[in-house]
């Protein structure tokens, strides 16, 4: 019998099952795919980035990219092992204003050691001259008439965060999480579904896990750590939560970067622009871009009611509606030939920020609804629930007092009750920027 079992083995399940190997549990990962970070995690653009509408989604965010800049040490790999590679290319933030808001957030980032700034519109200009500097709100359809109208003349600044970047390829980084996991050991069993979970019939029983070949696994606790399916996983034990979470089908498109040259390499940054509704980054060594949604108000969410039943083929309108946005922002871009991914999300819809939680279901665990932003947080949230499923699990009452934490490399208080199931909404982007 495992002391806990972990469904699902994307980002989140292995660094929980890590974390929680390294405290002593005897630990078994089932994922469905016949190998680990094959779900949601495969299509992650991997962004490493600090800021976010709370000061405490801020402090997991620095807390993660320590673990990110130090991965091999974290891992305790050896120098022969190919690891995922954080590329600290900088971030710029582009808002529409500078205004109280975001000076708050700003704020915060320093308190807690982010080495950000406020550049002005001229040092953009001089930095990265390859932007067009025009604010592009109201965010457009490409349809529109007056989608390449500029009428609100130019942005303020933006928010340049130097520490962050990008991880490339965090399918390899969760295999990376798989090795270490399995040497001081996590069992992995992969290509497994679990059909059906059985709780404890009385304290001190364990749950029973049915899994689809027809073998069983027996485990003193579970954590639901199934992304976009992890509604159905719910169901299956019979829990209901008070926050709904539901799968939202997303796509990210790749395009030539038109700045890049094998002498200089690209000086593209990490960009979320909030402004033009789109993020992008650098990818294939800067050759190319990949961009992705910001949720501007015009667009409409496509929600998935079957998570197995989604088209993961890129669309003709998505790429045009994310290009054609990047080119406003960087006019040297082109449209070319369709190329990118289709994914899901598991949103939270109160807040976009993660359930990392008990459940009223004695020893039954969630760390879901994590709304696309929490890959750079994974180790995070592993050390989190660790801790959560150790206290709970030793009877520590978590709906009653929410469990503390100190965040070892910012120093900040963590009250682990900010994601708890029970707790009011946050005042959130309500976007994947969190």
């Amino acid at each position: 019998m495992y002391d806990v079992a972990i469904i699902g083995g994307g980002i989140i399940g292995c660094a929980t099952a890590l974390e929680l190997a390294r405290r002593g549990a005897q630990v078994v990962v089932i994922d469905r795919h016949g190998a680990v970070g094959h779900g949601s995690t495969s299509a992650s653009c991997g962004i490493v980035r600090t800021f976010y509408s709370t000061p405490t989604m801020s402090a997991m965010a620095h807390e993660g990219r320590g673990f990110w800049a130090n991965w091999r040490f974290y891992l305790s790999a050896g120098d022969d092992e190919d690891l995922a590679r954080f590329e600290r290319t900088g971030m710029l933030i582009v808002p529409p204003a500078i205004d109280a808001r975001i000076n708050a957030i700003i704020d915060h980032m320093q308190e807690i050691g982010v080495n950000v700034e406020v550049l002005t519109r001229d040092e953009l200009e001089r930095r990265f001259p390859y932007l067009d500097l025009r604010s592009h709100q109201p965010v457009r359809l490409p349809g529109d008439p007056d989608f390449f109208e500029q009428k609100a003349g130019f942005l303020d600044g933006a928010i340049y965060e130097r520490d962050a970047g990008y991880v490339v390829s965090p399918l390899l980084a969760t295999e990376n999480l798989r090795r270490a996991g399995e040497k001081v050991g996590v069992t992995f069993r992969l290509g497994c579904d679990v059909t059906g979970i059985t709780p404890r019939s009385q304290p001190g029983k364990p749950f029973v896990l049915d899994l689809a070949e027809g073998a069983a696994i027996e485990a003193g606790a579970v954590l639901n750590a199934a992304g976009p399916h992890s509604t159905a996983v719910n169901r299956l034990a019979g829990v209901s939560l008070p926050i709904e979470i539901r799968p939202l089908r997303r796509e990210v498109h790749a395009v030539t970067n038109p700045d890049y040259t094998d002498e200089m390499g690209s000086s593209v940054p990490v960009v979320g622009d909030i402004d033009s509704g789109v993020y992008f980054r650098p990818e294939s060594g800067g050759r190319e871009l990949v961009v992705g949604s910001l949720d501007p108000e015009c667009d409409a969410f496509e929600w998935v009611d079957d998570s197995d039943d989604v088209n993961v083929s890129v669309t003709v309108a998505g790429y045009e509606r994310q290009v054609m946005r990047l080119m406003k922002r960087y006019p040297a871009v082109r449209l070319a030939k369709r190329r990118g991914v289709a994914a899901l999300y598991d949103v939270t819809l109160l807040d976009w920020n993660p359930v990392l939680d008990k459940t009223d279901l004695p020893g039954f665990y969630v760390a879901i609804g994590t709304s696309g932003s929490s890959f750079k947080t994974a180790p995070v949230i592993g050390a989190v629930m660790s801790e959560l499923i150790k206290a709970c699990e030793g009877g520590y009452d978590h709906d009653r007092e929410p469990l503390k934490l100190l965040l070892p490399r910012t120093g900040f208080d963590l009250d682990v009750g900010f994601f708890s199931r029970l707790r009011a909404a946050h005042a959130t982007s309500a976007s994947v920027l969190g």
